[in-house]
């Protein structure tokens, strides 16, 4: 009773906000087109990461690893603390593990950030995601080389040996916690920070490793665990639902807005009745449990469209097209520049664009600036390139203003859909700082 009660007030959780929102779907997107975390502040972005880590050992790939930690440290001759210690040292180890994949991602965020703009990168993605959507309907099986498996399930003793079955173990959670390591390393990129980037993946295991470390700290006291059965069926077919959705989600810049709206509504319909009146697996309380999400999720799917509607206005901002003349002629007038990133295929882009730039105290500020646009829906040829390194550039949208002598106003800079209410001071002071005299 109590399995089924737990598995209710979860799975009931993750299906009102897994399937039909996209920052708390696993939060799989890209550095331009969908990054769930932009604009947040960083407490809450850790504590986003903590919550998505644990919510990882809901997945069909890490269930897999409970009765390899269990019968990994159950049996142990060590005390108590001997096993609490090597518990923790299995934690710090799926912690490292990720930490370092963080590193390596903000050391490369340049060139990450600006590969995940391009269309043929969201369109990779969101195949990616399907492709590991047909996986959980039982299309085909994903599965690690056996050696890898042989060897995180092989025996070792010690602190030593239990961090590096962390290490390895990581691993083997991969097939599942891809798409949210996706959306991390999008996440990371764009801030191009390695000690973030460290600590945001070290977060992330650290959520995904808890209730892991738990079992293996108290592994001699547990005397049975639910097996794997039909019911692991459905979950991992509801998995694959929420990667359907997320494919689309991902692929919305190339599918235009309303289109990926109806395309997430109808998946959401025909999972909802599939998943919780017509999928077989499973009996018992667990057919009843089976209806309540499905409700759940036809709900969801109802209530979509109000939720994200788009909204605001055109944006009248008189944006001229970059050209290095045109930043020439503004430094020799000494006027101050607002340049714009940007592309056609971009979400973010667009929501900018209708929903903080219309903003009329918005525009007569943009107005004492000369507007620039670096459009990147196709190749913007060398200067544009050229610029975007300049200025350390990792993806669209991104608004950075010049003084009248040229200098970016770094305070100012602006990355990611960013609404009215924070745009306007960061607007403000680029004002303030072009208003200035020299020197002050």
């Amino acid at each position: 009773m109590t399995t089924y009660a737990s598995l209710k007030r979860l799975g009931a959780a993750l299906a009102a906000l897994a399937v039909f929102c996209p920052a708390a779907a696993l939060a799989a997107g890209t550095a331009a087109a969908s990054d769930p975390f932009a604009g947040q502040s960083f407490w809450w972005v850790l504590g986003l990461v903590f919550v998505g880590g644990l919510g990882l050992n809901l997945t069909p790939c890490v269930y897999p690893l409970i009765p390899i930690t269990i019968g990994y440290f159950g049996g142990r001759s060590t005390g108590r603390g001997g096993l609490i210690a090597d518990a923790l040292a299995y934690w710090l180890g799926m912690a490292i593990m990720y930490a370092a994949l963080g590193s390596l991602v903000a050391l490369g965020g340049a060139f990450l950030g600006e590969a995940l703009s391009h269309p043929a990168v969201i369109l990779f993605l969101a195949a990616v995601l399907l492709f590991m959507a047909a996986s959980m309907f039982g299309l085909w099986e994903l599965r690690l080389p056996a050696a890898l498996n042989r060897l995180a399930a092989s025996n070792r003793t010690g602190i030593l040996g239990a961090l590096i079955m962390g290490l390895t173990l990581g691993l083997l959670a991969a097939p599942c916690v891809g798409p949210f390591v996706v959306g991390l390393m999008a996440h990371v990129a764009r801030e191009g920070s390695v000690p973030y980037g460290l600590l945001v993946f070290f977060v992330l295991a650290a959520g995904l490793g808890l209730p892991l470390a738990v079992l293996a700290a108290f592994s001699s006291s547990i005397q049975r665990l639910p097996g794997a059965g039909e019911w692991m069926i459905w979950v991992r077919k509801f998995f694959g639902l929420v990667l359907v959705i997320m494919a689309v989600n991902i692929a919305e810049p190339l599918l235009g807005a309303t289109l990926s709206r109806w395309l997430m509504i109808i998946i959401g319909l025909v999972g909802g009745v599939y998943l919780g009146f017509m999928e077989k697996s499973g009996k018992g309380g667990f057919v009843s449990f089976k209806r309540v999400i499905g409700i759940i999720i036809l709900a969801a799917a109802a209530s979509f469209w109000w939720f994200w509607t788009p909204g605001g206005a055109p944006d009248k901002t008189a944006w001229v097209h970059f050209s290095p003349r045109v930043l020439q002629e503004a430094q020799a007038q000494k006027k101050p520049v607002a340049l714009f990133f940007t592309a056609d295929w971009c979400n973010p882009c667009k929501k900018l664009k209708s929903e903080t730039l219309p903003l009329p105290e918005v525009q007569e500020l943009l107005s004492k600036f000369v507007p620039v646009k670096a459009d990147f829906t196709s190749d913007p040829g060398p200067d544009a390139q050229k610029l975007m390194r300049q200025y350390r550039v990792r993806g669209v949208p991104t608004i950075i203003f010049l003084d009248g002598q040229g200098n970016e106003i770094t305070e100012s800079r602006v990355v990611g859909f960013v609404p009215p209410e924070r745009f306007l001071p960061l607007l403000k002071m680029a004002v303030a700082r072009t208003s200035a005299p020299p020197g002050s």
